[in-house]
């Protein structure tokens, strides 16, 4: 009895042991759990033309594959400004086209027609007048000079009629009168005369040689076409008309909100008759198939995993588990999110871990919690 008495502390003291071992081989055994959150890969769509929905093609929890229309806007004025656009591009390049091509056969024979009369006319001031023109002038002072003599022959011998009473004082004036006309006619084809001789004066001889060189100059200039400067200006004034076509073009692509990949409408509020502002969202989608998890592994533990590793993700919602790959573990250390771990673990620094799902992606949801199982 002694013995055995002796030996039950003994057996007590084994059987505590073996189970202390054998908890702490079970413990050992057991795979690390890690908390995180099932997200999802969000895309805003917008348009940056904005303005009055006329139509929305999808609803929300709707597939819509990638180019698929969300909804249309009213084009307002834009095709107003399209046609404005198109007629200054159109105006721009005849007027590029025009300085290209220079004047035409016409205008450049015109221009030396005008730059040829304008020479001649500045010879003609600088030769004077014409021995023709001398003798008429001649002629015609002596002719005045004659109806002069006539004139006062005239109003001599009424003058002596006057005197003897013979003639009435009317008439007498009437021979004045004559007498003074014929005397001013002839002194006024004596100026003629003198300025056939002396020809033109010196201003007018430098003004009649600036429009001939004027002239001659607006010839070339006809004739050489445009400047370098002019054409350069013209080719940028058709690029800057294209730009604005173009900017109206693509406000016009703007009218029509669509999917940029595969996605699932997970909020859509917007009705026909609604004003959506320019660059303001339209509509949160959720990339097709792109869901994945994102856990924090302490800093103690980042060597239990690595990129391409396989782990199981479970979600409350199933009681199966996901199979799922460790794509990405963040370069930087950050203190663990508050509503994941303990006050204590919060001081431990962490690392982000993105985890692909490789299945469930039409089952589970975007914000579920889920927990991560690595195995020791």
């Amino acid at each position: 009895m002694k013995v055995v008495r002796r030996l039950v502390p003994l057996l007590v003291l084994g059987v505590l042991v073996g189970a202390y071992l054998g908890y702490r081989w079970w413990l050992s055994h057991q795979p690390y759990v890690w908390s995180g959150t099932v997200e999802a890969r969000v895309i805003t769509v917008g348009s940056r033309a904005g303005g009055r929905v006329a139509e929305v093609h999808v609803r929300e929890g709707e597939l819509c594959k990638a180019g698929q229309a969300v909804l249309t806007l009213e084009p307002g004025d834009l095709p107003a400004q399209r046609l404005i656009a198109q007629a200054q591009v159109a105006r721009a390049e005849a007027a590029l086209t025009r300085l290209e091509n220079g004047a035409r056969p016409e205008e450049i024979a015109a221009a030396a027609a005008r730059a040829e009369a304008a020479a001649a006319a500045a010879q003609e001031t600088r030769t004077g007048a014409r021995s023709e023109e001398l003798g008429a002038a001649r002629a015609r002072l002596e002719t005045a000079q004659a109806a002069a003599d006539k004139a006062q022959l005239d109003a001599d011998r009424v003058a002596r009629l006057r005197a003897a009473g013979a003639v009435s004082a009317a008439e007498a004036d009437g021979a004045a009168l004559a007498l003074r006309s014929a005397l001013a006619q002839r002194d006024v084809l004596a100026r003629n005369l003198d300025q056939l001789q002396n020809g033109a004066r010196s201003e007018q001889k430098r003004q009649a040689s600036a429009r001939a060189s004027e002239a001659a100059a607006s010839a070339r200039l006809v004739a050489g076409g445009a400047r370098v400067e002019d054409l350069a200006a013209a080719r940028a004034e058709v690029d800057a008309a294209r730009g604005r076509l173009m900017q109206v073009e693509v406000m016009e692509k703007e009218l029509v909100v669509t999917a940029p990949r595969d996605a699932r409408v997970e909020s859509l509020a917007l009705r026909p008759g609604d004003l959506l502002a320019p660059g303001a969202p339209a509509a949160t989608l959720l990339e097709d198939g792109q869901l994945y998890v994102r856990i924090y592994v302490p800093e103690t533990l980042i060597g239990r995993v690595h990129p391409g590793q396989t782990v199981q993700v479970k979600v409350d919602s199933f009681a199966r588990t996901f199979a799922g790959t460790i794509e990405h573990i963040a370069s930087v250390g950050e203190y663990s999110p508050r509503n994941l771990q303990t006050a204590d673990e919060r001081a431990n620094q962490v690392f982000a871990t993105r985890i692909g799902l490789r299945e469930g992606k039409d089952q589970l949801r975007a914000g579920m919690a889920a927990s991560i199982q690595v195995p020791r």
